[in-house]
């Protein structure tokens, strides 16, 4: 059995990493940490899938209780400045971490001061991190002790686009508009994330500085003066994001020369659906389940296309492609505990 405990277990994404872990085959939940000061949770309350499940119950974080209680692996689902402070100590202690922050998700650590207002306290580790987009990791996963799992909108853009990097205009701007549900803000009270404030609405935000689009430059392999515009919006739902990308070939290309492409990257990844061409996914098809669906459209004259993606932003854009990596990094098939 892995031990694995999880910090923020009582926040959106650590309770959805819970409840996946909870039914792990393979797993003995180690511990469940709030926040420090915070008040507890029991297991039974923590999520009402865990119905006659056996667990512990959630208590303040406090680091000696996390490490005394031996974990293999520690599930990181906290704010960034706290994961970047507390991943290179479970390290020391000899904890795989698995971080659902952004904390290790950049490789050069001059960008979080501009992107994430704090320097980084430990960039000696930015380059051991395995970025952990489970499709697209190799053997570098396989006992890795450091996986920053990747933002949830990256994710979403991310299968979506890299399967057609090879054959995309250079000299061509890339549009990103996605939609994501509340939820991905966190247990937030505040006045913007009310239901009054957002019920019946939509609206762009952070447009030009969002924390993800330098992720998504890095992984695109995109320089910082490359024509990239990434959007995002506020849906009125709890969970969910939709991204629609717009793109430029180098080419002409057809339906099944774009097919091809998908099915070389995705054929037997059972966490990625690509739909056939013309077919553009819908969030009521991902939500609540750890896969994505792409999908695309071929426009007049096969030189440019509209791109869609969906994924459930608790699940594989957090907590679900957490246990991905997790079964990866221990040598298990990535489909153990789903």
């Amino acid at each position: 059995m892995i031990r694995v405990s999880v910090v923020g277990a009582a926040g959106y994404s650590g309770a959805e990493a819970v409840r996946l872990l909870a039914r792990h085959p393979h797993v003995e939940l180690a511990g469940l940490f709030g926040s420090p000061g915070g008040k507890g949770v029991l297991f039974r309350e923590l999520h009402p899938d865990l119905a006659g499940l056996d667990g512990p119950d959630v208590i303040p974080f406090a680091e000696g209780a996390l490490v005394s209680g031996r974990p293999d692996a520690a599930i990181l689902a906290t704010p960034n400045e706290v994961s970047a402070e507390l991943a290179p100590r479970l390290l020391e202690a000899g904890v795989r971490v698995i971080d659902v922050s952004g904390a290790f998700r950049l490789r050069d650590a001059a960008l979080y001061p501009a992107w994430y207002g704090f320097a980084h306290p430990a960039p000696e580790l930015l380059g051991e991190a395995v970025y952990g987009l489970t499709e697209w990791c190799g053997e570098e996963l396989a006992g890795a002790r450091l996986v920053a799992n990747p933002g949830c909108y990256p994710t979403s853009v991310l299968l979506a686009l890299k399967p057609l990097v090879a054959i995309l205009a250079a000299d061509q701007p890339l549009f990103v508009s996605s939609a994501s549900g509340v939820s991905g803000a966190g247990k937030k009270a505040e006045l913007a994330y009310s239901f009054c404030e957002l019920s019946g609405s939509y609206k762009a935000y952070a447009v030009g500085n969002h924390r993800h689009e330098p992720e998504m430059r890095q992984e695109l392999g995109l320089a910082a003066e490359a024509a990239f515009t990434f959007v995002p919006h506020l849906l009125p739902v709890v969970r969910g994001i939709l991204s629609t990308i717009h793109v430029s070939f180098e080419g002409t290309v057809s339906d099944a020369a774009v097919a091809e492409r998908f099915a070389a990257a995705y054929s037997g990844r059972p966490f990625v659906k690509v739909l056939s061409a013309g077919r553009l996914p819908e969030l009521r098809d991902v939500v609540g389940t750890p896969r994505a669906h792409v999908g695309w459209k071929l426009l007049p004259g096969g030189r440019r296309a509209v791109v869609v993606s969906a994924i459930d932003n608790l699940l594989k854009g957090a907590a679900s492609q957490a246990v991905q990596n997790l079964n990866r990094v221990f040598g298990l098939p990535e489909t153990e505990g789903f």
